[in-house]
């Protein structure tokens, strides 16, 4: 019987065009792919991809099989969805991976949601950011994502994935409590001359951040670098230099309480979309939906989640 991991691959492989673009996207190394596809090739006796040329190409068995795929795939989530709501109870376990500001704010919320809705449905829980999740979710490992895409930083769709649009919040200047600004909006213009706390080092975030201050006429002095923005607040607090924070990432007050007060910016495209993503035909499993309803239910309590794409000024 033909593997069905071996089989989501060749569909990788058949959708991203080729091994070493379907290694990017499953988070495999090129010869894991190709060691996969071998073994699907022996399974079946024929070849499926046709290496001779700079870039491997499904031979038209390939393609015949990677449609079959797309169907058995289709077929085994219709499957599960059916068999968990054969008896109306909602139990079972979803493996979820988050985001950590959304584990901090909205994904706790859901939970105390699902205790008094879904006492039996219990979540595996993984802290990854999205380049890691999204494949996974691809894979089949994880069945929810909740992540988050920076403005000026689109990223493209991705197969078979389904994305739900939970919150947009606004990204703050965060500056030290003495710092000679005055809110509560600023220009970026006028922090060409600041020191920036910059996001982690080839993320989203800190490309947004390298977009927008060229916007602005200018190129950010970094003077470091952190993934966690719980450290960058800090560092902002002993007067390292400023940062960027998302909304929810804030602390819970700013002042002289935690040396660091917040500015809004006037310049449009400085926010985060927060969401879910599913893989394409689980919306109607029970448990992906119960989930899902409990995380947008969640998403509603937040104060930027009424549909703004600018920023939203949070006095200093």
């Amino acid at each position: 019987m033909l593997d069905v991991r071996r089989l989501r691959v060749l569909l990788a492989v058949a959708e991203h065009g080729g091994i070493a673009a379907a290694a990017r996207a499953l988070t495999f190394t090129p010869p894991a792919v190709s060691q996969h596809i071998a073994a699907l090739e022996r399974q079946v006796g024929m070849l499926l991809v046709d290496r001779s040329g700079r870039t491997a190409r499904l031979t038209a068995a390939g393609h015949r099989l990677a449609g079959h795929a797309r169907q058995v795939l289709a077929g085994l989530e219709a499957a599960e969805a059916d068999l968990a709501s054969l008896d109306g109870d909602l139990r079972g376990t979803l493996a979820v991976g988050t985001i950590a500001t959304l584990g901090r704010t909205l994904l706790p919320a859901a939970l105390t949601t699902l205790r008094t809705t879904a006492p039996d449905v219990d979540l595996r829980i993984e802290e990854c950011e999205p380049e890691d999740s999204l494949p996974a979710l691809a894979r089949g490992d994880l069945d929810v994502v909740l992540a988050g895409e920076y403005g000026l930083t689109p990223q493209r769709p991705q197969a078979h994935i389904d994305r739900i649009d939970l919150f947009t919040e606004p990204l703050l200047i965060a500056v030290a409590c003495d710092h000679p600004l005055r809110g509560p909006d600023v220009d970026l213009a006028q922090l060409r001359d600041e020191r920036w706390i910059a996001p982690a080092a080839g993320s989203s975030c800190e490309t947004m951040l390298q977009r927008i201050c060229a916007l602005a006429g200018f190129e950010p002095h970094v003077v470091a670098h952190s993934g966690d923005f719980t450290v960058a607040a800090a560092l902002v607090s002993a007067g390292h230099g400023i940062t960027l924070l998302p909304a929810i990432a804030t602390p819970p007050t700013s002042g002289d309480a935690t040396g660091v007060k917040l500015l809004g910016v006037h310049q449009p495209g400085i926010h985060r979309t927060l969401y879910a993503a599913i893989r394409q035909g689980t919306r109607q499993h029970p448990l992906v939906n119960c989930v899902l309803d409990a995380l947008t239910t969640s998403a509603e309590r937040f104060p930027a989640s009424h549909g703004e794409t600018c920023p939203v000024s949070l006095g200093a």
